[in-house]
């Protein structure tokens, strides 16, 4: 199956390179593929980028794939790099922001994010 003909929870191959890329705000490019009941997000956020502190409903986990990102669940702070990785329960507010390297992250929503679902349709 090719990244156009994705349906939600039919089997599918992706090739990342191929995926359309969309920003929810500056800095920040995604490409996302998604079954029923989980998302997974590539996430690239450019050098000294800020994402504001947020919460929703969906259920995170991710891991560091290239650069440095320092990352705040609730109360507490901590800089990863490649090979660490997080869980952020659903209802916590989060932050991060990035250095001068900027980084690369894969994130799994679960639920997937509706949100980002309909910007990726829109490939915007």
């Amino acid at each position: 199956m090719s990244t156009g003909e994705q349906r939600e929870g039919a089997p599918g191959f992706y090739d990342v390179a191929e995926i359309p890329a969309f920003s929810p705000l500056p800095g920040f490019t995604m490409q996302a593929i998604q079954g029923r009941r989980l998302m997974l997000n590539w996430v690239r956020i450019a050098p000294n980028q800020t994402m504001p502190a947020h919460q929703h409903p969906h259920e995170q986990a991710g891991v560091m794939l290239e650069g440095t990102l320092e990352l705040t669940i609730g109360e507490e702070t901590r800089v990863l790099r490649p090979g660490m990785a997080y869980t952020i329960p659903g209802g916590v507010v989060h932050s991060a922001r990035t250095f001068a390297d900027g980084c690369l992250v894969l994130d799994v929503f679960s639920p997937p994010r509706e949100d980002y679902a309909r910007l990726a349709a829109q490939g915007s």
